[in-house]
């Protein structure tokens, strides 16, 4: 990480002896050299779009009369590569969550020095960049988005707190449906049902809590109701990261009735089977019984079932279970998208 030798600071407030303090603190502290841009309200930063080469924010949240950090939120959105840092008063009901939507730190303001401030906004700094995604690894980083978009299930990264830090395809398309599972403004995963959100962070608590005892695979998974669908999400949740800064967890998230996006060519590839076989062999995995396919496509059931002994056959299974569960866990149910 680059050394910091040199701190400007956007001090956001409305309060004129609040700038003054900053001003003769910051002037008593040596290294990195401070300087103080004082502005009284984030208006005509946010429209101008410039924080005049700022490597950090101070917002005094008391003055803005905020309470859900708009703010704090309309800062993060437009300038996501500075650090934001609230000075108040009030460490109970603004401090904690202010962390939650999006800062990296707070200062409570009776207990100034010009060491703790030093020390408070060169952290935030280092800490927003260490967030940050180095150029020279971006690529390899979407790479691996394109492949966890490829899998057939949802798949969300979510902090200890279940806000979310990632998700790929297949969970954007449950989350935007926002039945059973939202995305909230502040960016928290959670059912829409309370109590099973109740549930869901009982879950996170679990995976993310050591135990004395061996926890059973049942310990992690649950069912999200849905009001335009009898079929329930299947969620699995799984402990990811280590130390208390880089605990979080997975959410593998799937939709038990909706059809699994799988290329015919790819099935028949695999298992050589012809056309008609991979045809087929889909619409098993998709659900589908014998007789309604064969309607469907116009043949008599003797040529389905002749069909499915050739499939059982090359793919060495002999019931259609086996057979579905040999294409869900094969590579078929990978898109083949290439990965750039």
């Amino acid at each position: 990480m680059n050394q910091i030798l040199a701190c400007k600071i956007l001090f956001i407030g409305r309060n004129e002896s609040d700038a003054q303090q900053l001003l003769w603190l910051t002037s008593n502290i040596k290294k990195p050299e401070m300087e103080v841009m004082h502005v009284p309200d984030s208006e005509a930063i946010l429209n101008q779009r410039s924080t005049a080469d700022a490597n950090i924010i101070l917002l005094d949240a008391d003055s803005t009369g905020d309470a859900d950090f708009e703010t704090l939120k309309a800062l993060r959105a437009t300038f996501p590569e500075l650090p934001v840092v609230l000075l108040t008063d009030d460490e109970d009901n603004i401090g904690q969550f202010a962390i939650r939507n999006g800062a990296q730190d707070y200062i409570i303001r009776s207990q100034l020095t010009a060491t703790g401030l030093g020390r408070s906004l060169i952290s935030a700094i280092e800490r927003q960049q260490g967030q940050q995604v180095p150029a020279d690894t971006a690529p390899l980083l979407e790479s691996a988005t394109a492949v966890l978009n490829r899998l057939p299930m949802g798949v969300i990264l979510v902090t200890a707190s279940s806000q979310v830090l990632f998700f790929n395809g297949k969970a954007k398309s449950f989350l935007e449906k926002k039945d059973g599972l939202v995305l909230d403004t502040n960016r928290y995963c959670r059912a829409v049902n309370p109590a099973e959100n109740k549930q869901l962070g009982e879950l996170l608590e679990n995976a993310l809590t050591p135990s004395k005892t061996e926890k059973q695979e049942g310990d992690f998974a649950m069912s999200v109701s849905r009001e335009d669908s009898d079929a329930p999400l299947t969620v699995m949740v799984a402990p990811i990261g280590t130390g208390v800064a880089g605990k979080g967890a997975v959410l593998f998230v799937s939709d038990p009735v909706e059809p699994v996006e799988l290329s015919i060519d790819a099935i028949c590839r695999l298992y050589g089977l012809t056309p008609a076989e991979g045809r087929l062999a889909l619409g098993l995995t998709n659900g589908s019984k014998l007789d309604d396919l064969a309607e469907e496509w116009g043949v008599s059931m003797h040529t389905v079932r002749s069909q499915l002994r050739q499939i059982f056959r090359k793919t060495d299974t002999s019931r259609q279970s086996e057979l579905v569960k040999l294409i869900l866990t094969g590579p078929a149910a990978l898109k083949a998208a290439p990965i750039i």
